[in-house]
């Protein structure tokens, strides 16, 4: 038979059973809440851009091969889906740039070039209120930094920038490539490869290349 210890014990294992299966299913409501959150987000951006089809093509895949390559380079989860959530807002600074500059064909001039440079930091203080998606904020932020110090905005280098924004860079510089627009013909997967593997350790850093080029290597994307 049980004593009243016995069921002392039980009853207090119970009650903190009871405290973890709540938290768990509060963990899984805030999580739905925000993956809802951001596909909001992003549909609404999708429906400001005149070429909206090919634009959430390519954020899906900048998506896609981001987290392909934060797998590859064994990241906790959280920050996987951290790099997830950027990639799929990391152009909402976007809103407020003019169609003619976004989609002009030929070079912009250096005003129209400085007006998309502040971008990232638009982005990020657009979405700065929402607290869910504070970890995500550096690496919209960063994401154009370059691995030699002469991306913008900052001007930061090698590991000033975050791993997560240096993920986000070449998983953006592919599909830049790989993803045509009506202003620029796309080029096969082994070329884009080839071509940011040409750039490690100057554009991009040669530990996320050599992450992204094991994933073309393996046929994941």
């Amino acid at each position: 038979p049980f004593s009243p210890l016995d069921e002392e014990i039980l009853t207090t294992l119970a009650e903190q059973a009871v405290v973890a299966i709540r938290n768990a299913q509060m963990y899984e409501t805030q999580e739905r809440v925000t993956w809802g959150t951001i596909r909001s987000l992003s549909a609404i951006l999708d429906g400001m851009d005149s070429y909206s089809p090919a634009i959430v093509s390519g954020r899906k895949i900048m998506a896609d091969v981001a987290m392909e390559i934060a797998r590859e380079m064994n990241l906790p989860v959280a920050q996987q889906k951290s790099i997830q959530y950027a990639a799929l807002l990391h152009d909402a600074g976007r809103v407020g740039i003019p169609d003619e500059i976004l989609h002009k064909r030929s070079k912009l001039e250096p005003a129209e070039y400085d007006k998309v440079k502040q971008h990232t930091i638009k982005g990020a203080s657009l979405l700065e209120p929402l607290e869910i998606l504070e970890p995500a904020l550096p690496i919209i932020l960063y994401h154009h930094e370059r691995y030699d110090g002469t991306g913008y905005p900052k001007g930061l280098k090698k590991e000033a920038i975050p791993l997560g924004a240096r993920i986000l860079a070449v998983a953006n510089a592919f599909e830049a490539m790989v993803c045509e627009r009506p202003y620029r013909k796309s080029v096969p997967i082994q070329e884009a490869a080839k071509e940011i593997a040409s750039h490690a350790g100057t554009q991009f850093d040669p530990k996320v290349v050599e992450a992204f080029l094991s994933v073309v290597r393996d046929g994941r994307l």
